[in-house]
């Protein structure tokens, strides 16, 4: 979950390219997964917004941003308090709901000639309204994780404030022809220096390109002309938070709006009614959108690789409160002890809930409970708790919290009957002390009271390692470095390091000659990457000062430079028992333990999604 909100302007050079329609279904895709969001209706002069809700709203509005700015000019000291006083409340199915800031009255006869009464500059210039503004940001960013703000069409001064002071992002929608394409850019371009130029400390503006309404279907060839044109257009405005090595036209397959004649006709909400998982309907793009609006841009490397898990973690992230702290999956058999077991938890100060409490709905509550105790016996291999183990895991990889998975046996033969998924993690053996121990061990673990890891950096300000990968390898790299900093490691991998604003060159160069040990993981991507090459090279020229480890993943071929050095070899690595012991040769190497020297324990084990 956020700290502090994030302010999206919507923006689009001209009218009909779908920006409301795209702002709206985000809002109610963000809405759905637990976010708090506050759309605001900034088209003054074509208002149209509240369309969409309208069958959702809780009352009538009876003032907007029009009344917002008048007061602004009477009365510019109240101006937190008028920063939400003019909100109507959405209410979604399922309990949801936005809050939604209306461009104003637009029902009484005196809205035209009021607007015509707002003279931007004087408002700025007379009544600092630009300080007014500072202010409402605040207080939305305060009580909102997303404010999507739609703006109005094309070069107006209501326009040039939402694209430059307003937001932290702009997404800019258009459709697949010149004028729009030419018109936006040059606009976003504008709006990018007049950014720079205000007298507010403001980081770079981050620019999504949005194409929307594009169907390629019926002429695939003139469409896949116009996605290479548009990814060579689009580029530079992707720069800014695309993952190093990536394919513009890939990410912008990623956030295109496909056309579909049904959601044509009228102002609709599919995002009520179509799954996000769905890639034949329209609301799987939506659901794309808001997942890298929810991220904040971050990770897109995912996106493009595993959009559902991409997708699937944004969701997860904006769960507030998990309904327990542990989930207790057992055997029919176990359902007495898994009782006790939840009853000796509780008397430590931990929640739980059990699978033997929760037979019809199972799946949603591994979901709601923070994390997992699997109890297993002798009896073999249970298919429901495997079910359990599998989905945790999955949904543990890319969450963005900390979740454990934690096994329980009843004897050391039961061992040997752990899931397979299961078979890597620390486990608690019942032969080795008493359950109301085990609660106290697991206990200590869920709330955090065991002895802190130290990290084992010899340099202060330095990073045990630094992970060298091409952005297809992702999924590898971030399970890798999430384990290193299980046992303890400080890890440098771009995608956690690097921020909005960064120059990423110098900050990928500052990691990368700091950190004792270099991991490469060596693909066949990798080795296509210049940058990947370039980074292996300087890691090259430091050895004796810096320890070089190449890790093999896929089908690649080690070149020279590679199989000359002592690698770990992950190729063959197809069952999360092989994966643990490739895993633990290599920390062991980044530490400089022997092979009989024991491990920092790290509880459970992150796994890349295709050991899977």
């Amino acid at each position: 979950m956020m700290n502090a909100g994030q302010i999206v302007t919507f923006y689009s050079y001209k009218g009909g390219v779908g920006r409301s329609f795209a702002l709206a279904n985000t809002a109610v895709v963000l809405a759905r997964w637990g976010y708090r969001v506050l759309c605001v209706d900034w088209d003054l002069e074509a208002p149209g917004l509240s369309y969409y809700f309208d069958g959702h709203l809780a009352e009538p509005p009876r003032a907007g941003l029009l009344e917002m700015i008048e007061e602004a000019r009477t009365a510019p000291d109240t101006a937190r308090a008028t920063a939400v006083r003019h909100r109507t409340s959405v209410l979604l199915p399922e309990g949801a709901g936005l809050d939604l800031i209306t461009a104003g009255r637009t029902d009484d006869d005196s809205y035209i000639s009021r607007l015509q009464q707002v003279d931007w500059e004087e408002l700025y210039e007379e009544y600092d309204f630009g300080a007014t503004l500072e202010t409402w940001r605040e207080e939305w960013m305060r009580q909102y994780d997303l404010v999507l703000v739609d703006s109005r069409t094309g070069i107006t001064d209501s326009g040039g404030i939402c694209t430059a002071q307003v937001p932290d992002v702009l997404v800019f929608a258009y459709t697949a022809n010149d004028q729009n394409v030419d018109g936006v850019l040059r606009i976003v371009d504008r709006a990018m220096k007049a950014r720079d130029g205000l007298p507010y400390d403001r980081p770079r503006l981050l620019t999504v390109p949005l194409l929307s309404r594009f169907d390629a279907q019926p002429e695939y060839e003139q469409g896949e002309s116009w996605r290479r044109k548009l990814a060579g257009r689009m580029e530079p405005r992707l720069r800014d938070w695309a993952p190093r090595g990536s394919s513009p036209g890939e990410l912008l397959q990623r956030v295109t709006i496909p056309y579909f004649p049904v959601w044509s006709f009228g102002e609709l909400l599919p995002a009520l009614s179509e799954s996000p998982r769905n890639a034949e309907q329209v609301t799987y793009s939506i659901a794309s959108l808001a997942a890298l609006l929810a991220r904040r841009l971050e990770d897109a490397g995912l996106l493009i690789e595993n959009r559902d898990s991409y997708v699937e973690g944004a969701e997860q992230a904006a769960r507030r409160d998990f309904e327990a702290d542990v989930f207790i999956s057992h055997t029919r058999a176990q359902a007495p002890l898994a009782r006790a077991f939840g009853d000796l938890l509780r008397e430590n100060g931990v929640t739980s809930r059990t699978a033997a409490d929760n037979l019809d709905s199972r799946a949603d509550f591994v979901d709601r409970c923070r994390h997992l105790v699997m109890i297993v016996d002798e009896a073999g291999e249970d298919p429901v708790q495997n079910r359990d183990t599998s989905l945790f895991l999955r949904r543990s990889v890319n969450a963005a919290t900390e979740r454990l998975t934690l096994p329980v046996v009843t004897s050391s033969a039961a061992i040997a009957q752990l899931p397979r998924l299961a078979a890597s993690l620390q486990v608690f053996n019942l032969e080795d002390g008493s359950l109301s121990q085990a609660a106290r061990a697991i206990a200590a673990r869920v709330r955090h009271d065991s002895r802190s890891l130290r990290p084992h950096s010899s340099r202060g300000g330095g990073y045990d390692v630094y992970l060298s990968y091409a952005s297809v390898d992702s999924n590898w790299a971030l399970a890798l470095a999430e384990n290193f900093k299980r046992v303890g490691l400080t890890v440098f991998v771009d995608v956690w390091e690097l921020q909005p604003g960064d120059h990423w060159p110098s900050r990928l160069d500052a990691g990368l000659h700091s950190a004792d040990t270099v991991v490469a993981v060596v693909s066949p991507a990798w080795i296509r990457s210049e940058h990947t090459r370039h980074e292996y090279d300087l890691a090259l020229q430091k050895s004796g000062r810096q320890q070089l480890i190449p890790v093999l993943v896929g089908d690649v071929v080690p070149p020279p430079e590679v199989a000359e050095l002592v690698y770990v070899d992950f190729r063959d690595a197809e069952t999360p028992r092989e994966y643990l012991g490739r895993l633990q040769s290599l920390t062991r190497r980044i530490l400089h333990l022997r092979d009989d020297e024991p491990l920092p324990s790290s509880g459970s084990v992150v796994l890349p999604d295709t050991l899977f």
